[in-house]
C-alpha cells in the first residue's frame, strides 16, 4: 500500500462518518402523529398533549401509554374506519376487522390487527418523524408525521 492509497481510505472513512452525522442529526423527533384509512385522515394527535396528559394524570404507576382500537364497517356504498379510545389493552373483538395501535410519548406501534400477514404487528415501533406502519389489507397508514403542521404541503402529485 502506498501512501496515496493511505490517504484514499482516510478520506473516504471521514466522508462517511461526516454522511453519517448529518443523516442522524438532521432527523427531527416527530410530536405529530396521524392516522389514515384508504388515503383519509381519520385521525390526528399531537403525542406530547395527548399521551403527555394521560401520563400526568397518571404518575404512580409506570410510563404507559394509550390504545386506539380501529375497527371497519363495510356497506355496499362505501366503508369507514371507526378509532376508539382506551386506556387499558381493550379486549379483542370477534368477527369484525380490527387494528390495536399502542401510542406512547416515546413509541407508536401496532400491537393487534386481524389481517393474514401481520407484517405491520411484526413491524418495529416507530418513534421519528417521516416513520409508518402500514396496514395494506386495511388501508391503514399509521405515521409521525414531524414536528407541527403549519397548513403548508411538502409537495404535490398529480
Amino acid at each position: 500500500m502506498t501512501k496515496a492509497d493511505v490517504a484514499l481510505i482516510i478520506i473516504c472513512l471521514l466522508a462517511a462518518l461526516i454522511l453519517a452525522l448529518c443523516l442522524f442529526n438532521g432527523q427531527k423527533a416527530g410530536k405529530i402523529l396521524q392516522i389514515s384509512y384508504d388515503g383519509e385522515i381519520i385521525m390526528t394527535m399531537d403525542l406530547t398533549e395527548v399521551v403527555g396528559d394521560h401520563l400526568k394524570r397518571d404518575a404512580e404507576s409506570a410510563e404507559r401509554g394509550v390504545y386506539y382500537l380501529i375497527t371497519y364497517e363495510m356497506s355496499h356504498e362505501n366503508s369507514r374506519a371507526i378509532p376508539v379510545r382506551y386506556e387499558e389493552r381493550p379486549d379483542i373483538p370477534e368477527d369484525v376487522s380490527y387494528n390495536l395501535v399502542y401510542i406512547s410519548s416515546e413509541e407508536v406501534q401496532m400491537e393487534a390487527a386481524d389481517c393474514r400477514d401481520q407484517i405491520c404487528v411484526h413491524h418495529r415501533p416507530i418513534t421519528g418523524g417521516k416513520e409508518s406502519i402500514i396496514c395494506l389489507p386495511h388501508r391503514l397508514v399509521v405515521e409521525i408525521i414531524g414536528e407541527e403542521q403549519d397548513g403548508r404541503m411538502d409537495g404535490m402529485v398529480k
